[in-house]
């Protein structure tokens, strides 16, 4: 490559000599009121000590200089100056207190080398911290209970504030007027603590005689298996200076609401009947729940009451479906794509009072053509339909069909109970956490522009509240679905608020020991346990959080949490010297093609945890701390290389593209190690038709190494493969969404979710920090690097971003091989642009023009299948497996296997449901006890094996049956021929092949093995697999064993 011309422009285009005055101000990251929410939505200061931001308008000058903030209540007395500050930043913290429930008005101004801008200015807004001060009682009552608070106000109302949450959900009414109409409240959040929402319901309030009302949901709380509780508090401020506070509570009154059935994920049922206002009682006293300091679980509702700063759960959008058919009291309409929300059924004719009109959502249509939820189902459904909403007709016209409290996961609405000449109208209502943008990628690649378009409805469809995993079965906020993707949102959204929020709901998940459940926030005991991997989400937000946004309040506040996450994961070091004793791994490496040993990518999850911490504790002045986890990291790094890798023969692990990609992006393998790893990537990926084999684990690790060593054109040409299995099957078909899985298969009950953000998003990663090379250096943009990485199949692209210190934007057009970069960099700011072949150049605030000559890496078409795909993958032979692997299809041949005293069945192959993993080449032979006996599966070998020249022997075992043992550990027993025998004994990670491996070293009966035995030991306490958990009742069980062999090659896991 060549450099051909350089351009600078001091300044950006428009730049005038007066400064612009400051815009979109903040507090706590969030404007003073979100759009869409009218004029009810109230955002609160989130802390005492509230942190004010601004940004500055991108045809300011070049340099910031300083600025100036000043806070005054409502009488216009100044509470809180900064004076004039001499600093580029564009946030700070107030460092006074505010009184809570209070008004104030905030301004700030800026200063350049051309004097200082005008004063914007904006509202800021106090409330109760604490239920101390919040007042009131918490209210457990029956999901679909109406809670009724009658008030009366005499005197002129100046302003008007409801606050109110719950531990489950709420719908607030005045007069009968739904105050939070089309909003989720409350946000999710762990069970020692609860955010309130506020609102503006000045107009609401009459004088006279006035009435609250409360009804309470369930949602996400039924996992509690307590009633949902309430919490409110009315403020009154009236014209006099007064206040007035109206409290649910022991005064309150109770009755049936409409909502008759309430049963979360299934079924939200609708009689109006029901709710006729006549059955008022007093609420009972034993309703009134207080906190108890002594609880850390959800038993008693928390006493931490907090305003609520992430943006709304409300309807953000109203899509009207096609009717796609009609008839026998059946309608099926499409939305054109999956979203997350509700329906809404206007009903224009009076239909029969009492009849039900059934409303389902889902994702497929069966061949016959109606809705089918299957993918949608649980094991443990029972046949019971999920995602239903019914309505008991009123008798009269205008019945609308609409839940309060659920919401689904659909691209499809089958109606069932309408008369096929009844006028109807049907909407589809998107609902979700309104994040914003915050920049554009616009390339001219149509495959790339699906690849953005549905990596942001994917997310969108995941935010409510918590970042879900899906938005249908489990609506559950698993940290692995966030660590896959947490440099896309990022960069995608301005997620601020909603993301310091779940760092928050994080830290107060945390366990005792340090480990963070693998779902967060999780009202269920117990909780999910850790894995490395899925806990990565903390570190890789945190660090995010700061690198996008700058809130070193939010990294101090976290770094303890980080820090004991930290110290638990490095006590899950085994004898090795890596991480091979991690609570759990889910799914080896869930959902992938080829499994990858959870120890190679646990070990990976550490090392970039520690170097976040060592970063963070060296960005705030610990650099001490911060030489101990780097050496940490060092003996890590040293201990997988003794571990897993063999230079003599070029293999790392079992040589799956998930461990090579481990091995680089974890900084295992450097230099011409490093570079080699990459080319086994690739290498593989074009062995399997231009394919990724990798699962939740470690899909993000693949794209980043691949990436990571020059070959971003195969992450591209990964996206035009078309056929299933893979991302580019995602992008040519499918409901406009990814999947949960590389394909699409309707039967699958329980991973067969067509709206999962976890494997798809990694590559709109991709798109952002590599195609467009876009990244933040340090802390909210004051450096960032530019480093696209040019494909061919991409003749242009354009990315701009919304920074605090002003916007970025880049944009690139080839023209035969030479390509023209436009780089526009804020004031404020310093970029750093590095292209392929030169050395990395800083660009100081203004635009700047680059021509450049180079040559792209050409499209490579994929390998054609040999055969359609069918699941579940077929699992490859192991890299450091030289000798027979085929021991036990010998064995079954002659006759050879047997199982004393066990239960044996010989099985052709084996599909594992409802997690689908990569399977052995087959047999497979099933051993379950008999009357409590420990199974056993035995091969006698009809000549001596001479293992003389083996190094190791091994045998595969997979515990995926409902009557397989929780906890067992595989084993596997040598017997030699003079009666010595070699006892070896393995790990058991769910939802996947176990390898258990006898290092044959100098043990004399190698010479002459007659037999081995594989089998369980048992816990001495039972097992606990929460991922496919066991019925109390249930004896130690069975396994399967797919597969025994001898290596001569060097053991590498």
């Amino acid at each position: 490559m060549t450099l051909e011309k350089q351009t600078t422009t001091p300044g950006l285009p428009g730049r005038t000599t007066v400064p612009s005055a400051p815009h979109d101000l903040r507090v706590d990251g969030r404007p003073p009121r979100e759009d869409g929410d009218g004029a009810r939505g109230v955002n609160l200061t989130s802390r005492p000590r509230p942190r004010l931001s601004w940004r500055t308008p991108d045809d300011e000058a070049q340099q910031r200089t300083g600025y100036e903030v000043t806070v005054a209540d409502e009488a216009g007395t100044t509470i809180w100056a900064s004076g004039a500050v001499a600093s580029t930043e564009t946030a700070v913290t107030v460092d006074a207190p505010l009184e809570e429930g209070g008004l104030y008005a905030w301004q700030v101004r800026t200063r350049t080398e051309h004097g200082w801008s005008g004063w914007s200015r904006a509202e800021l807004e106090t409330g109760p911290h604490g239920l101390d001060r919040f007042g009131g009682s918490w209210i457990g009552v029956a999901a679909g209970t109406r809670v009724r608070q009658p008030f009366d106000v005499t005197g002129e109302i100046e302003r008007a504030r409801l606050h109110v949450t719950a531990q489950g959900l709420v719908r607030a009414e005045l007069g009968g007027v739904a105050v939070n109409d089309g909003h989720l409240d409350a946000t999710r959040t762990d069970a020692v603590r609860a955010l309130y929402r506020t609102y503006d319901v000045t107009d609401l309030i009459a004088a006279g005689e006035n009435v609250l009302d409360l009804v309470a949901g369930t949602g996400e709380w039924e996992r509690s298996g307590l009633p949902p509780r309430v919490l409110a508090s009315l403020v009154l401020r009236h014209r006099d200076g007064t206040t007035q506070i109206v409290h649910p509570g022991a005064g309150s009154l109770v009755s049936p609401s409409r909502i008759v059935v309430d049963e979360p994920f299934y079924l939200e049922r609708h009689d109006p009947s029901a709710d006729r206002g006549t059955s008022w009682t007093p609420v009972d006293p034993t309703s009134l729940v207080s906190p108890d300091a002594q609880s850390t679980g959800a038993g008693a509702p928390p006493a931490r009451i907090e305003p609520d700063s992430t943006p709304p759960v409300r309807v953000v959008a109203r899509l009207h479906p096609t009717e796609l058919s009609r008839g026998g009291g059946v309608r099926l309409y499409d939305v054109g794509v999956n979203i997350a929300g509700r329906s809404r059924v206007e009903v224009g004719d009076a239909l029969a009072a009492g009849s039900v009109i059934r409303v389902v959502h889902g994702e497929h249509v069966d061949a016959a053509g109606r809705l089918d939820t299957t993918n949608l189902t649980m094991p443990f459904d029972n046949g019971r339909v999920r995602q239903v909403m019914e309505w008991v007709a009123s008798g009269e016209p205008g019945d609308v069909v609409e839940p309060w409290f659920a919401y689904y996961g659909f691209r499809y609405i089958e109606v069932h109970g309408l008369p096929d000449d009844a006028r109807a109208e049907v909407v589809a209502e998107t609902l979700h956490t309104d994040l914003q943008p915050a920049g554009a990628i616009e390339v001219s690649n149509p495959t790339v522009g699906r690849l953005l378009e549905r990596a942001a409805r994917t997310l969108l469809n995941n935010v409510h509240g918590v970042p879900e995993d899906c938005p249908t079965r489990e609506q559950a906020a698993w940290t692995g679905d966030t660590a896959s993707v947490a440099e896309y949102e990022l960069a995608a959204f301005d997620s601020e608020a909603f993301l310091a929020k779940w760092l928050r709901d994080l830290m107060t998940s945390q366990e005792p020991d340090g480990s963070f459940p693998a779902i967060a926030p999780d009202v269920r005991e117990p909780r999910m346990p850790a894995d490395p991997v899925w806990g990565s989400a903390f570190h890789r937000l945190l660090l995010g959080h700061w690198l996008h946004y700058g809130d070193e309040s939010l990294v101090r506040e976290a770094l303890p949490a980080l820090r004991r996450w930290a110290d638990f994961q490095v006590a899950c070091t085994d004898g090795h010297g890596v991480i091979g004793l991690s609570p759990i791994s889910y799914g080896h490496d869930w959902l992938a093609l080829e499994q990858t040993p959870p120890p190679v990518h646990h070990t990976g999850a550490v090392i970039d945890c520690l170097l976040t911490l060592a970063r963070l504790e060296a960005e705030l002045g610990d650099d001490a701390s911060s030489g101990e986890r780097l050496d940490q990291v060092e003996q890590l790094r040293a201990a997988a290389r003794r571990r897993f890798h063999d230079p003599e023969r070029g293999v790392f692990a079992n040589g799956s593209q998930g461990a090579w990609a481990v091995a680089i992006e974890a900084g295992i393998l450097t230099g011409a190690d490093a570079d080699e790893a990459g080319r086994r990537i690739e290498r593989d990926v074009r062995d399997r038709g231009n394919r990724i084999s990798g699962g939740f684990a470690t899909t993000r690790s693949i794209v980043r190494a691949l990436a990571a060593t020059g070959r971003s054109q195969v992450v591209m040409d990964m996206l035009e493969q078309p056929a299933e299995p893979g991302i580019g099957a995602m992008l040519a078909g499918g409901p406009g969404t990814f999947w949960e899985c590389w394909w699409i298969d309707p039967a699958n009950t329980g991973t067969g979710s067509l709206d999962h953000v976890g494997l798809g998003g990694v590559f709109a990663g991709w798109a952002w920090e590599s195609l467009a090379g876009l990244r933040p250096t340090s802390a909210g943009y004051r450096t960032f690097t530019l480093e696209p990485q040019f494909v061919s199949g991409v003749d242009d692209l354009a990315v701009r971003t919304a920074t605090p210190r002003g916007t970025i934007g880049m944009s690139y057009r080839f023209t035969g091989t030479t390509v023209s970069l436009t780089v526009e960099v804020p004031p404020g700011t310093v970029g750093t642009v590095a292209l392929p072949g030169q050395a990395p150049r800083e660009l100081a605030p203004g635009q700047h023009t680059l021509t450049v000559a180079l040559e792209r890496v050409g499209a490579v078409d994929p390998a054609p299948d040999a055969e359609p795909w069918a699941a579940p993958a077929l699992a490859p032979r192991a890299a450091d497996v030289t000798g027979p692997d085929d021991l036990l299809r010998r064995a079954v041949d002659r006759g050879a296997l047997t199982a004393p005293g066990s239960e044996l069945a010989v099985l052709d192959r084996l599909v594992c449901m409802p997690i689908p993993h990569a399977q052995p080449l087959g047999p497979i032979a099933q051993v379950l006890p008999v009357d409590g006996s420990r199974p056993v599966a035995r091969v006698d070998f009809d000549e001596p094996v001479d293992a003389s020249d083996a190094t190791f022997a091994f045998a595969l075992v997979d515990l995926c049956d409902e009557r397989s043992a929780r906890g067992a550990l595989p084993t596997l027993r040598l017997i030699a021929a003079d009666d010595s025998d070699l006892l070896a004994v393995g790990e058991t990670w769910p939802a996947g092949w176990n390898r258990v491996a006898a290092d044959l070293g100098d043990w004399p009966g190698r010479s002459a093995i007659v037999a081995a035995e594989v089998s369980l030991r048992f816990p001495e306490h039972g097992g606990d697999d929460q991922l496919m958990p066991q019925s109390a009742d249930d004896a130690p069980g069975g396994f399967h064993f797919g597969g025994l062999g001898l290596s001569t090659a060097r053991r590498t896991w």
